[in-house]
């Protein structure tokens, strides 16, 4: 089969994969809203428990963009924490252009001026990611061991699961498999040889310009990445606490939190494995939709893993708003996206 019908049916199966998911997700928020409406019941947000989501989400984020200044910094770039900050959190918005490569060609755009070169600046992108993507699934373990097995998976589960394992067990397990996964590719030698072939089809990329993997860099990683993490979980926590309405409001309570951490973690590892929808979309969602109805009800769960998209969304716009006119290097007019260092011949 020839190079490019390959390509055409992986692109034809994708789409299948992506029109499946919206649609399941999509009829069942339909269906959820129309029963609201039926009631005659209203929605309504505390703006301060918003505002928080928005701010938790961005801390989180900063965690992990600590992460990324750190391994810039091991190949000998002069990247700041505050630059490093702002081109991880502009960056976020290419990761709704499909395919992923938007988010790495901001961060470089926005790393080069400072020092960096771009093949570095671009290993660094995979391998912040590639970390966070590994806490992510462990953490989620972690936290799926802590909270009642009352997934609404568990019908789904049902069917097969002949030997009656706790659902959230299952979940553990999953997220387990996924973060291990992940931890294996972010092993220096692994990642090291990598990035060493990939490099090798860049022009400028030597071994000179790949950051300098260590373990205990790695296990900094990944601190910050759980940081993260949990920060993120928490956002989705706050946009539970802002919903009023809905037959009175969500008991917040330490299972919670943890169903919210395990459940945000878990669902965007998933979302980004199965990359059929440019960040995540609809996946993401009916994962979290899933997760969170047996601990707050199928309506509050639908309206808060939708809000909390939305909430991410604004505060992404409203950082890259901000922090876009800082930071101006003063070499800025004669740096440019090459490999060369400035004031390398």
């Amino acid at each position: 089969m020839a190079q490019g019908t390959r390509k055409a049916i992986v692109r034809v199966l994708k789409l299948l994969v992506a029109a499946i998911v919206l649609a399941a997700v999509g009829r069942h928020v339909v269906h959820v809203f129309r029963e609201i409406r039926g009631r005659g019941e209203s929605i309504a947000f505390a703006p301060e428990w918003l505002a928080g989501a928005g701010g938790l989400y961005l801390l989180g984020l900063a965690a992990c963009g600590r992460f990324y200044e750190r391994v810039v910094k091991t190949s000998g770039g002069a990247l700041g924490f505050a630059p490093a900050l702002r081109a991880y959190l502009v960056s976020h918005l290419g990761k709704y252009v499909p395919g992923k490569a938007m988010v790495v060609v901001v961060r470089v755009a926005l790393s080069t001026p400072f020092d960096v070169r771009a093949a570095t600046a671009a290993a660094a992108t995979f391998y912040e990611t590639l970390v966070m993507m590994a806490a992510g699934g462990l953490i989620a373990a972690a936290c799926f061991v802590c909270v009642p097995s009352t997934a609404s998976l568990g019908k789904a589960l049902s069917a097969w699961n002949t030997l009656n394992v706790p659902v959230n067990l299952v979940l553990a397990l999953l997220g387990l498999g996924l973060g291990s996964a992940f931890l294996v590719l972010t092993a220096p030698p692994v990642f090291g040889r990598i990035a060493g072939k990939a490099g090798r089809l860049l022009a400028n990329a030597g071994a000179d310009t790949m950051p300098r993997l260590s373990w205990p860099l790695l296990a900094e990683g990944l601190l910050l990445s759980t940081l993260g993490w949990g920060l993120l979980g928490l956002s989705q926590l706050a946009v539970i606490a802002s919903l009023r309405g809905l037959d009175g409001e969500a008991t917040l309570s330490l299972a919670l939190a943890a169903l919210a951490i395990g459940g945000v973690a878990f669902a965007t590892v998933a979302g980004f494995v199965v990359a059929v929808l440019p960040g995540g979309l609809g996946l993401r969602e009916g994962v979290l939709m899933s997760l969170l109805t047996p601990a707050i009800g199928a309506e509050r769960s639908v309206v808060a893993a939708l809000v909390l998209r939305l909430v991410w969304v604004a505060a992404e716009l409203a950082a890259a708003l901000i922090s876009l006119p800082w930071l101006r290097p003063q070499n800025a007019s004669d740096s440019s996206l090459s490999d060369t260092k400035p004031g390398t011949p």
